[in-house]
């Protein structure tokens, strides 16, 4: 199937981030709404184009997000994008442990840690 969407293209230019040969990567604060819990959390976001030609896929890297059973992978076949001009991403799932959910995705700066992209690289090479 393929996805074409311009939700991931117009967040990445509206916020000026910058463009790697591995797609997008920026620190952000993360908020996961849940049907009985919410919380945030500080996380480099990695965005890349799998399915189709452009920015399709949204990756949350930061590890401690697997502990509250929370996925770290989204893309525009399984989740709906939504994308309020300047404010943030918001993307919206369903699980079979907690049901309905979103994800909220506010940047906090333009690209991420080099050696985060150190190891984008290495990963996108193997």
């Amino acid at each position: 199937m393929k996805v074409t969407s311009t939700i991931l293209p117009d967040f990445i230019n509206d916020f000026n981030m910058e463009v790697f040969e591995m797609g997008v990567c920026f620190d952000a604060v993360v908020n996961f709404n849940l049907p009985f819990q919410s919380f945030n959390m500080e996380s480099e976001v990695h965005m890349e184009a799998m399915l189709s030609g452009s920015f399709d896929t949204v990756y949350l890297l930061n590890p401690d997000i697997k502990i509250y059973k929370m996925p770290t992978f989204f893309n525009m076949v399984n989740h709906q994008f939504i994308y309020p001009k300047f404010k943030g991403l918001i993307i919206a799932g369903n699980m079979p442990i907690f049901g309905r959910y979103t994800v909220s995705i506010f940047p906090t700066s333009q690209f991420c840690s080099e050696q985060t992209l150190n190891e984008l690289k290495a990963k996108k090479l193997n």
